[in-house]
């Protein structure tokens, strides 16, 4: 989602760097992971901004956080959880892959994605929609998904699996509707990096819906086209892919995903807001923060040093 549609006041600083809770009750002491923790709360002081983020290498177990529980604005993120329910709803029947969905004149906003400039009478599937949603962040898409899912529909799901701080509140771009506190401060929709991290674990790890859904659904991740965050400096070390959806606003960035590496998969989830640096490009300062942050973690947990282009 791109624009400034989504404003919303922020009283938070950013916080010294704390371990995700579930380290501690996975056994892991505190200051394994100090010197990582570290070079992150390094790397995040620089940026003029605040910064939560989070991650935990699946083979392993070790986790590592900034601020991670910290409530912040998704952005285009929260329409990952929205596939999530879709996937959901096409598992139990109500909803199919390959059934027409028509756009209204209420899904079609400006941003991010092509169905603007297309003829409105296209014929889309569910499936088109959802990829659209996901791989451009295409917005007039995602009010397709958001209509045919439904949002209370997606937020009860979160819910349901423990993703408390994890809402949508309402359509792309349709911000006059809002009505809630919540909604005016976090625009969009809300999570914690905690809360995609776990999200992201449960799809890799197949610990919800079908292995086959799951699947899809990292397949379709896999295809993002939008790579000038986490990828940034880790997509030409060898043997690393990202599965990830990104958001943004004009100040903040976001990235969650999962980095396949040859040492198995190491999920992150990254919110750089309140940024100085309010222009849309590749070079965005938030957008470079995520992307040291991503290199600085599969440095730090793969076997051998990352061998990416070094961040400035």
């Amino acid at each position: 989602m791109r624009g400034n549609s989504f404003r919303r006041p922020f009283l938070a600083i950013l916080s010294t760097s704390v371990l995700f809770s579930a380290a501690v009750a996975l056994g892991t002491p505190q200051n394994q992971n100090a010197k990582l923790e570290q070079r992150l709360a390094a790397i995040a002081s620089r940026f003029g901004g605040k910064v939560t983020f989070a991650a935990v290498d699946l083979k392993t177990g070790q986790r590592v956080g900034l601020d991670a529980s910290r409530p912040v604005p998704t952005a285009s993120v929260i329409k990952l959880p929205v596939m999530v329910e879709a996937f959901y709803q096409m598992q139990e029947g109500t909803l199919k892959w390959s059934q027409p969905v028509k756009e209204t004149a209420f899904d079609r906003v400006q941003g991010s994605g092509i169905l603007q400039d297309l003829n409105p009478d296209i014929c889309l599937t569910l499936g088109d929609a959802i990829t659209l949603m996901i791989d451009l962040s295409d917005n007039t898409a995602a009010n397709i998904v958001f209509r045919t899912v439904g949002i209370d529909a997606a937020n009860a799901r979160m819910e349901k699996l423990g993703l408390k701080h994890t809402k949508l509140f309402g359509y792309v771009f349709h911000e006059k509707e809002v009505k809630t506190a919540e909604a005016k401060q976090f625009g969009l929709g809300e999570t914690t990096a905690d809360e995609m991290v776990k999200l992201l674990t449960l799809i890799k790890e197949h610990k919800i819906l079908t292995p086959e859904a799951c699947d899809q659904m990292l397949k379709i991740l896999s295809k993002q086209r939008d790579i000038d965050a986490f990828p940034r400096y880790t997509s030409n070390i060898p043997g690393v892919t990202w599965e990830h959806k990104t958001g943004a606003l004009d100040d903040l960035r976001n990235d969650v995903g999962i980095a396949e590496t040859p040492a198995g998969p190491i999920v992150m989830a990254g919110f750089a807001y309140d940024s100085p640096d309010q222009q849309w490009t590749a070079d965005n300062a938030a957008l470079l923060v995520l992307g040291q942050m991503a290199q600085a973690t599969l440095a730090y947990f793969l076997p051998a040093p990352a061998t990416a282009t070094p961040a400035k």
